[in-house]
């Protein structure tokens, strides 16, 4: 029997030598978070004081495999929670376990470009109008890399929704997609220039209930490194039709509604040895029409919406964190509704749909700054001067004027002025604590003609994380 094992052993070991090898490298990392925050007034109401106190966890782990000395490689990562679970959360209903990412990216041969197809980031130059910050990862396909000299390519488009059926538990009542294209052109080592083009549409059924739209942007991005400054900017006009009405809206008088809106955003930095201070502005047309409080694709008076929308499924802007949820810790944003929070006000894109609640386009400067007191610990904070663009749209239910019982609001702009300060502790290379406090000095946007006036807010955030 032992020289029967022997002889096995040795045929199975010239086997493997003589079979070609496939195997890949394989590399396990993963990104294990807990955080919390403490907050009251997120909605900004006088007359209610709804604190809120929250904590959660991530655990996302993630396996790499890279094959072809580099040439192909693929990403499968998990939630092993299927998103964050609530601490107190008794129950198994976030017990699951979800796909976060999964690609596989590859060399197109006889080329310099690279394919990738997955549920992944797909982005603008930017990350904040096709964010990468990994709430919105989406099915897509996307083709990049070095087209020839000084020019690189980055194309992608991506399915939100598949109307492959009749609506039900798999399949929408629409089609939706995103698409982009996108060349950089390198013009010397410390400037380059980035104009793109995207569609995001929905195409809906003429029997569906939900609307239709086709949304066209047309971009300018360009950055540039002068001495002890980095400058970004990107100019956006947003074109196409807001509002595509069913067939039964359509015999019902509604009709389709233009969009024509811009947008606008400066981030620069200005580095003097471990301080570095920073200069932002963020605008964002509004639409100073009477609505119906149905969000943005509503019929409107003048069928024309100039209030920017952001393409379907993305959208993070940059931004206090109070506001968007980005810069520091996405628990503001992301936990806005919570039952009980009382947050109306935290939103991704900073701005709203045409609620009251919701900021009507957006003028946002900023001063940030950033110190490193040690090689472990950083502060940083910011001032954020937060204005809408245009004021609360009134509510009414007709299209021609304003009806018996619709809702007017003050035509104050200022929404509200942050004070942000926090730090950032790498206790060691994969472990960093991180805190901020917000405190909210709230302006008068939104509130009612003849109606209480609007309250202070502020909140507390923190969090460990475990990245490997």
């Amino acid at each position: 029997m032992r020289k029967f094992l022997l002889a096995l052993a040795v045929g199975l070991l010239a086997a493997s030598l003589a079979a070609p090898a496939y195997a890949a490298d394989f590399k396990y990392t993963g990104y294990f978070r807990v955080r919390g925050i403490t907050s009251d007034d997120m909605d900004r109401n006088k007359l209610t004081h709804d604190g809120l106190q929250y904590y959660d966890s991530l655990v996302r782990p993630r396996f790499t495999s890279t094959s072809e000395g580099g040439k192909l490689w693929g990403i499968y990562e998990l939630d092993l929670t299927d998103g964050n679970h609530i601490f107190g959360a008794t129950g198994t209903g976030d017990q699951a376990v979800a796909v976060n990412r999964w690609l596989f990216d590859f060399a197109v041969p006889g080329t310099t470009l690279r394919m990738r197809v997955g549920r992944t980031d797909y982005t603008d130059p930017t990350n904040e109008i096709f964010d990468s910050i990994g709430v919105h990862r989406q099915d897509g396909a996307a083709l990049y890399g070095k087209l020839f000299g000084p020019v690189d390519l980055s194309a992608f488009t991506t399915k939100l929704n598949d109307r492959a059926g009749a609506a039900d538990a798999t399949h929408g009542a629409s089609d939706d997609d995103n698409y982009y294209v996108a060349l950089k052109w390198t013009v010397s080592p410390n400037i380059a220039l980035t104009p793109w083009v995207a569609l995001s549409r929905r195409n809906t059924d003429n029997a569906a209930a939900s609307t239709g739209y086709e949304l066209y942007y047309l971009a300018l991005h360009a950055q540039a490194k002068v001495g002890i400054m980095d400058l970004v900017v990107q100019a956006i006009f947003e074109s196409g039709d807001a509002a595509q009405p069913t067939a039964a809206r359509r015999l019902a008088g509604d009709r389709d509604v233009d969009m024509e809106a811009w947008a606008f955003m400066v981030r620069s930095w200005f580095t003097f040895g471990n301080l570095k201070l920073g200069a932002y502005l963020t605008v964002l047309t509004g639409d100073d029409d009477q609505v119906t409080a149905t969000g943005n694709t509503q019929q409107q008076k003048d069928r024309r919406l100039s209030r920017f929308v952001f393409p379907t499924s993305s959208g993070y802007l940059e931004g206090p964190n109070i506001l968007t949820g980005r810069r520091f810790s996405t628990i503001t944003a992301n936990q806005g509704g919570l039952a009980g929070s009382g947050n109306t006000t935290s939103n991704r894109t900073g701005t709203g749909d045409g609620r009251a609640a919701q900021l009507n386009g957006l003028i946002m400067p900023e001063i940030l700054a950033k110190y490193q007191l040690t090689p472990t610990l950083g502060l940083e904070g910011n001032i954020s001067f937060v204005r809408s663009h245009k004021k609360a749209p009134d509510v009414g239910a007709t299209l021609t004027g304003a009806a018996a019982a619709a809702t007017t609001y003050d035509n104050n702009k200022n929404f509200w002025t942050a004070f942000e300060l926090g730090f950032r502790w790498n206790i060691y290379k994969e472990l960093e604590m991180r805190a901020q406090a917000s405190y909210l000095a709230v302006g008068d946007y939104g509130q009612v003609q003849g109606g209480v006036a609007k309250d202070d807010a502020w909140g507390i955030y923190y969090e460990f994380a475990y990245i490997w």
